[in-house]
């Protein structure tokens, strides 16, 4: 008799057990996804005095430093993407209160006014590269903050100033054309023929990158944020851990890959207050 009762509770404790370890396992990975950090992530463009050209998406030098006195002053600390990479792959700690400053297309004037900037506030930010662009450059007869974009070499400065993080904005897709909206496909297009090009395009500018920069990109900027549904298991499949949309909200970074794909951003326009854009 007491062995057949040891043998129910054997097999009741053991029921209890299998029952219990899926349970444990989702709470486990339930605490996982809702736990995490809000970080915004704000889109900047051009940086220019001349109050002409100041707009939708160009600020003047003393809005920009504005912002950035502002964000200081309320604890925010500016974060490269590759800290949010390793939050997510490598368990590494962000700051309390993160942000992230992007800066789209790579005008020279980021170089110009930016970096000074960012170096007095002790602040970090992203900058999307064409590559296109930056090939002109080279043969450039002037630098001019107003019309002026990044050459390699001024890259390589940006990179090695520790401020500037480097992303891959398309080689030559930051265009609005009858045929191609940036990086979105073509009704005509069929799967194989746009996996083809956007491999083409922006592996191009990985390459570059490596062979004049010796850096590679971890994260693709969608130009104009224009994006297919076909998008993003090819830019997965190319290697990017991350991704820029150009669609406003706030970020909630886990420790679920998936939570750096399509990354939200709020876009900075001029003429409007840094509390009212916070807020």
């Amino acid at each position: 008799m007491f062995y057949v009762i040891k043998f129910k509770t054997i097999i009741i404790a053991a029921l209890i057990i299998f029952i219990l370890i899926p349970v444990i396992a989702f709470s486990a990975t339930a605490g996982i996804d809702s736990e995490g950090v809000d970080v915004p992530i704000i889109m900047y463009h051009g940086v220019l005095k001349n109050q002409g050209r100041l707009g939708t998406y160009v600020l003047s030098p003393a809005e920009l430093e504005g912002d950035l006195k502002y964000l200081k002053d309320k604890g925010y600390t500016a974060v490269f993407m590759k800290d949010l990479v390793d939050y997510v792959y490598k368990d590494k700690a962000l700051p309390a209160k993160p942000v992230v400053l992007t800066f789209d297309d790579g005008f020279y004037n980021n170089y110009f006014y930016v970096l000074p900037l960012l170096e007095q506030y002790d602040m970090k930010a992203v900058f999307s590269i064409v590559g296109i662009l930056a090939d002109k450059e080279e043969d450039a007869p002037s630098r001019n903050p107003n019309y002026s974009y990044l050459s390699w070499k001024e890259m390589g400065e940006l990179i090695a100033s520790g401020r500037v993080e480097i992303q891959n904005h398309s080689y030559n897709m930051h265009t609005i054309t009858g045929k191609r909206n940036g990086a979105k496909k073509r009704k005509s297009e069929s799967a194989e023929e746009y996996e083809r090009f956007l491999y083409n395009d922006i592996m191009k500018l990985q390459v570059l990158m490596k062979e004049k920069l010796d850096y590679e990109p971890i994260t693709f900027t969608y130009p104009f944020g224009a994006v297919s549904q076909e998008s993003h298991k090819i830019i997965e499949k190319m290697g990017f851990l991350s991704t820029l949309s150009c669609s406003s909200g706030i970020n909630k970074i886990t420790k679920d890959p998936k939570c750096l794909f399509m990354l939200r951003r709020y876009n900075r326009p001029h003429d409007k207050s840094i509390r009212s854009f916070i807020k």
